[in-house]
């Protein structure tokens, strides 16, 4: 198992692709901290997740917060003694062109999609510094890489998260950190934590809408997503840093 005895933290996790990425990490052998503000759906998984036998912990807490960062590393490093991998997962989409946002929201998505990785790197990258070793994988988005109509802040907050994903990576690559991000494309399924909601009708018809699009004639799934996360945090990326891992299908090809 390629996580074995090796401490992640993950934040975002109480559904979606943060979900789907705790739960193979435990199938892998990690041991887990895991971050969310939804204190229910939290509980339902790390209960899941203990059953099946994985070590796991966790925090409630708003990931915007510098606070949520100091105590949620702080708990992950009295439990396992060190924090081999930290994936910045947690986000949210409110939609909308610029003149259609307000500062208040413009802010809020800033807070959640950027400024929480950073936060969270800020206090996790001195103790791998220590170790002499870590690893960061920060969920962008293709968003981030080319403009989407009606995704303003959402596309601003990628695109400066893959930026903040280089920068550690330039910076710390040397002191044997290395950080990446994934960019997923169109998902089968709108993320739980978004501040659109959709009524289940208005989901299939986004899907049969966005899927004909999609050179492989169909949306990605989180567990497909969940994958190549892995893939980026284990040793089979050990010379993969300050990439942009693109999973869509070929929607940007």
């Amino acid at each position: 198992m390629r996580f074995s005895g090796k401490a992640v933290l993950v934040t975002g996790v109480a559904s979606g692709l943060g979900r789907a990425v705790a739960q193979a990490l435990a199938v892998e052998g990690a041991q887990l901290a895991l971050v969310d503000r939804a204190r229910e759906p939290l509980d339902q998984l790390v209960s899941e997740l203990q059953k099946n036998g994985c070590e796991v912990i966790h925090f409630v807490g708003d990931v915007a917060q510098e606070q949520t960062s100091k105590e949620a590393i702080g708990l992950a490093l009295r439990q396992f003694g060190k924090l081999d991998i930290l994936i910045n997962n947690a986000g949210i989409n409110p939609t909308g062109t610029i003149s259609q946002t307000d500062p208040a929201t413009w802010q809020h998505a800033l807070d959640v999609n950027l400024k929480s990785a950073y936060l969270f790197c800020r206090e996790a990258i001195p103790h791998m510094i220590e170790a002499g070793k870590g690893v960061i994988v920060n969920t962008a988005s293709i968003a981030g890489q080319r403009a989407s109509t009606g995704e303003s802040v959402y596309g601003v907050s990628k695109a400066g998260l893959i930026m903040l994903t280089r920068t550690i990576a330039r910076d710390y690559g040397a002191r044997g950190i290395r950080a990446n991000a994934i960019c997923p494309g169109v998902l089968e399924s709108v993320m739980a934590d978004r501040l659109t909601r959709m009524s289940s009708d208005q989901v299939l018809a986004r899907d049969q809408r966005f899927a004909p699009t999609v050179p492989l004639g169909r949306l990605g799934t989180y567990e497909e997503i969940a994958k190549s996360i892995l893939f980026l945090a284990s040793e089979d990326a050990s010379y993969v840093n300050g990439a942009q891992l693109t999973v869509d299908g070929g929607l940007t090809a």
